[in-house]
C-alpha cells in the first residue's frame, strides 16, 4: 500500500507546471520559466523533484484510434480464483486499457482495444474464455470513435532484440 503524500509537493507553481506538461509533454523549460518568473534551472529542479517523489512520470501516449480502431467493454462473470488469474494475466496485455473488479452482473470489466475484430475475437477466446472458472462473458463493441481518451498509455509488447533485428533487415533491403 502506498503511503499518503502531503499536498505540500503541489504548490501553485508545481500545479501550473504539471498542467502545462499535461497539455504538452515537450513544453520548453525556458517558456515555463519565463511565464513563472524563475530560471529554467528552477523549473528543471521542480520537475526532477516531482519525478523523484513519484508525483509525475513522464511517458509517451499513443493515439488509440490510429493503432487500435476497435474497442470493447468486456464483462466477465467468474469465480474469484478465475478473476484473480485474469487480473494477473491481463494486467500486462497491450490490448487491455483498464481492468475493474466490480459487483453486480459482472465481477470483472475490461476496457479493451484491438487492431480488428479478428484480433478481438481471438483475445476473448484465447485469453478470457479459456480460463477455468469463467461463467459468462459479455462483449460490448464500441461504435466508431467510442474509445476515449484519444491518447492513452498502451503497453506495446515489443521484443527489443527481435525488433532491432527486423529493423536492420528492413534497412538492409532498402540499401540493395
Amino acid at each position: 500500500m502506498r503511503a499518503h503524500r502531503h499536498k505540500s509537493h503541489l504548490d501553485d507553481v508545481n500545479r501550473y507546471i504539471i498542467s502545462e506538461m499535461i497539455k504538452d509533454g515537450r513544453v520548453k523549460y525556458t517558456r515555463l520559466a519565463k511565464e513563472l518568473g524563475v530560471t529554467p534551472a528552477a523549473v528543471k529542479e521542480r520537475i526532477d523533484r516531482l519525478i523523484k517523489n513519484n508525483i509525475i512520470k513522464p511517458s509517451i501516449l499513443i493515439n488509440i484510434h490510429e493503432m487500435y480502431p476497435v474497442g470493447a467493454a468486456i464483462g466477465v462473470e467468474a469465480t474469484q480464483e478465475a478473476v484473480a488469474n485474469l487480473v494477473k494475466k491481463l494486467s500486462h496485455s497491450p490490448l487491455v486499457l483498464r481492468i475493474m473488479r466490480t459487483s453486480g452482473n459482472h465481477n470483472l470489466i475490461l476496457s479493451t482495444v484491438a487492431e480488428d475484430f479478428t484480433q478481438l475475437e481471438n483475445f476473448i477466446n484465447d485469453e478470457i474464455r479459456s480460463e477455468n472458472g469463467i461463467k459468462h462473458v459479455e462483449v460490448n463493441i464500441a461504435s466508431g470513435t467510442g474509445i476515449t481518451p484519444d491518447f492513452a498509455h498502451i503497453r506495446l509488447v515489443y521484443e527489443k532484440e527481435a525488433g532491432l533485428e527486423k529493423i536492420k533487415r528492413s534497412r538492409d533491403k532498402k540499401k540493395k
